[in-house]
């Protein structure tokens, strides 16, 4: 099994949204196909990968980086002992020559070529990735199609009102969502009335709070402490990503679950998350990103390290990555999959045919990641067939 061909794209992704940290009035994210030599059912088997949401596109370093050093290996080098594309070799031979340290986008442009390789192995294996995954880590809990998903939405919206934000909580609750987590600002008050907004619709423990890491000092501690009073499941990046001291006075402060590491993008980060940020195994809840944090050999290595340290794979609820990260959620046996609510968006909802009942659902059996199952995400995926 031989690439035969690669195509990038940066594909604009911008919304009139923002959180307390950054607008998206001009995102980006990257797309990426893989064409290989094998032909399943007559076609060729072509590996797709998506970016997650809030990181920009990856174009410029997929270019001059990584996809060159891809293209330039011995397909052997590409091939496990049967002959498939190894995903790991490829992150390996992406990485030569790679100073150890400066994580910043470097890991999401490398996990997008792993991404794109895994959804091409499970077409050539003929199975669903997560199945693919099932067992590929030690102690991992059971793999199962059926796993757990929350809504997040509650973006800020100009002149949007708490009515309004009170609806869009409602139409996430109607499509299946138990759980919904909306955006928070950082000004306690006006946050407490989001707060009781949302709580009103939702009711207790079924509402999550997003502060996207702009907390600091005493008006921070006070902030913790005063939401996580209210029944909330979670509060989610409290301090900035690598704060680790304030995160730790923010965990001893807090009356709830706190999340957070979808601004972290490596082992060597989590590594420093779990030794100084405070956070206790049996209650708070880690949100790497797969996408954006080397892929799934990276992960893998972080679940273990966790596990070492008291923490269960059920705590870890992966940000973002859409339905990539659904199928690491089923088959590492992880606690729960995020998604932005809306099916009508390309990164919104799941597969055409799933939908959410009571807080889960069922991943479709279609081979890979299965991104032919969402017509509104292959299409600007298959741009490189028009």
């Amino acid at each position: 099994m031989r690439i035969t061909a690669v195509h990038e794209t940066t594909l604009p992704i911008a919304s009139a949204m923002r959180n307390a940290s950054i607008a998206f009035d001009a995102m980006t994210g990257s797309a990426l196909a893989i064409e290989t030599d094998m032909r399943l059912a007559g076609a060729p088997v072509v590996g797709y990968s998506f970016d997650s949401i809030g990181r920009y596109g990856k174009g410029g370093l997929l270019r001059e980086r990584f996809l060159p050093r891809l293209l330039a290996a011995d397909a052997r080098e590409l091939q496990d002992a049967d002959g498939v594309l190894d995903p790991a070799a490829a992150v390996r031979i992406c990485m030569r020559n790679e100073k150890a340290g400066g994580h910043g986008e470097r890991p999401g442009a490398v996990a997008l070529i792993e991404a794109a390789l895994w959804d091409a192995r499970a077409k050539a294996l003929e199975q669903p990735l997560w199945r693919v995954l099932s067992g590929i880590a030690s102690g991992q809990p059971a793999a199962s199609a059926s796993i757990a998903t929350y809504a997040s939405c509650g973006h800020f919206r100009p002149g949007e009102s708490l009515d309004e934000l009170q609806a869009e909580v409602t139409r996430a609750l109607d499509a299946g969502y138990t759980l919904v987590k909306i955006k928070l600002g950082g000004d306690l008050n006006e946050d407490l009335r989001r707060v009781s907004a949302g709580l009103a619709v939702t009711g207790p423990l079924r509402l999550a709070g997003d502060v996207n890491g702009v907390l600091d000092g005493a008006s921070g501690e006070t902030w913790v402490r005063e939401i996580s009073a209210q029944p909330l499941a979670f509060i989610e990046e409290p301090a900035s990503p690598l704060d680790y001291l304030a995160l730790a006075r923010f965990c001893a402060t807090s009356k709830c679950a706190v999340g957070t590491g979808e601004n972290l993008f490596s082992f060597d980060d989590v590594r420093n998350l779990l030794r100084h940020g405070g956070m206790h195994p049996e209650r708070d809840l880690i949100q790497i990103d797969p996408l954006l944090s080397y892929g799934i050999e990276e992960f893998i290595r972080i679940l273990a390290l966790a596990g070492s340290m008291g923490w269960s794979p059920r705590q870890f609820f992966p940000h973002a990555g859409h339905l990539y990260a659904a199928h690491l959620v089923a088959g590492l046996g992880l606690g729960s999959a995020e998604a932005a609510p809306d099916a009508s968006l390309p990164w919104g909802g799941y597969w055409d045919e799933v939908r959410v009942r009571d807080g889960h659902i069922t991943l479709p059996d279609w081979p890979g990641v299965g991104f032919e199952g969402k017509r509104n995400l292959i299409t600007p995926l298959q741009w490189w067939r028009t």
